[in-house]
């Protein structure tokens, strides 16, 4: 399977407005936080990534193909 090529804008205008809203208000949220502060909350969001992987990403148990 060809992996797919990720097109990247290159201009603002490029961009759709609801989501240079979107982004702006994501960045105004985050900028409020220390950089500190900012390095716990990404290294707690990882950390649940992680366990949600860890529970559902992968299937241990199942049955194998029947023929």
């Amino acid at each position: 399977m060809a992996s797919k090529k990720i097109v990247y804008p290159r201009t603002l205008k490029d961009i759709p407005l609801w989501r240079q809203r979107q982004l702006e208000e994501d960045l105004l949220w985050f900028s409020r936080f220390s950089p500190a502060r900012r390095l716990k909350c990404i290294d707690r969001e990882w950390k649940e990534i992680q366990d949600f992987i860890k529970k559902f990403g992968f299937k241990k148990y199942e049955t194998g193909k029947r023929s």
